[in-house]
């Protein structure tokens, strides 16, 4: 009994005393595209791009996890030919975890400059900077204090043992990505870049006691596009991640029927495989009308610690796109990478 109590509670306080050295995470990375590497920043095809994502995990055990971000980027392009052009854009991650209800309130500026080395080949360099903003609630926590180890009885008006000297603290946000694209045609092309978060390691503590550094995050991203047919195309994904000790691989594909391509009237249908190494596969469905896309995965668990709890069901991941594309006079000279 007191052992299955034990492991409840350190189920609860994981997220204050450990979890917020570690970043959120979302499965189609491909699809937040500014999280993971600013210099993505204005590469895809138009001119305006808007992005919202929701995440949510852990639902049905009690360490919930939610995750939102809405994100608004746009390229700058000059008025006659140039070798490149700038991009901007913001973005906003709101994020929720555990019975703590440890939460992050971040707000990013993101900007990149694109080089023409030809008409094929594009290189990219971006930098992000921002603030947030994080804090935690005791109201819904129960500590081991409460365990009254003489006569065997849980008794929460024994309090925490534990003091705070805060509940919330904010820090400088930073990061640095380059990347590298090959556009042999609109429907096949390689994209490859790496980024790195949290430059100024800032600190972080509720205590006052001591003081713990965000460790920097860096990511390394690829992604293939392949036509296969008239209709149908292929695009691979790969993304590793290290902050500490912790390290995360993802690897997928895709398939994109392409339903209907006349103008106007543009639709697309994706049907894809993510995986987790060594935690768990996310199939994934995704519909694209003319410039709006929708995409859905749901996580499934397969190796963790979670397996032990039978209502543990995974999580759904929820993707909404849109594009502007502005009509261009004749004789402008322009590259859209389409990504």
């Amino acid at each position: 009994m007191r052992r299955d109590i034990l492991q409840f509670i350190l189920i609860l306080i994981i997220p204050v005393s450990g979890l917020f050295s570690q970043d959120f995470h979302y499965s189609q990375f491909y699809n937040e595209p500014l999280n993971f590497n600013p210099s993505l920043t204005g590469i895809f095809d138009g001119d305006k791009r808007m992005i919202l994502s929701l995440r949510d995990q852990y639902r049905s055990i009690p360490v919930p996890y939610f995750t939102f971000s809405g994100n608004y980027d746009m390229k700058f392009l000059p008025k006659t030919p140039q070798k490149g052009f700038f991009s901007g854009g913001v973005v906003f991650n709101y994020d929720r975890q555990g019975s703590s209800a440890l939460t992050l309130f971040n707000l990013n500026l993101a900007g990149s400059y694109t080089y023409y080395i030809n008409n094929h080949n594009l290189i990219t360099g971006g930098a992000l900077l921002g603030y947030s903003n994080r804090g935690f609630s005791e109201d819904n926590l129960e500590w081991d204090n409460y365990w009254n180890a003489i006569d065997e009885t849980w008794d929460p008006r024994r309090g925490s043992g534990e003091s705070f000297e805060k509940y919330r603290f904010s820090y400088l946000e930073t990061g640095l990505g380059a990347n590298y694209r090959y556009q042999h045609s609109p429907r096949n092309s390689i994209t490859i870049g790496a980024s790195a978060f949290h430059l100024n390691k800032p600190s972080q503590n509720f205590s006052g006691v001591t003081t713990d550094q965000l460790n920097m995050r860096f990511s390394l991203m690829g992604i293939l596009n392949v036509k296969l047919a008239k209709a149908l195309d292929f695009q691979g994904h790969l993304l590793y991640q290290a902050q500490d000790v912790y390290k995360e691989t993802v690897v997928g594909g895709l398939v994109k029927i392409r339903v209907n391509n006349k103008r106007g009237k543009k639709l697309a249908v994706h049907l894809g495989l993510l995986g987790r190494l060594g935690e768990g596969l996310a199939p994934k469905f995704a519909v694209e009308y003319n410039e709006w896309y929708v995409s859905f995965n749901y996580d499934v668990v397969t190796k963790t610690d979670l397996s032990k709890y039978t209502n543990y069901r995974g999580g759904p991941e929820v993707h909404v796109r849109y594009i502007i594309k502005k009509v261009k006079p004749f004789g402008e000279f322009k590259i859209c990478p389409i990504y």
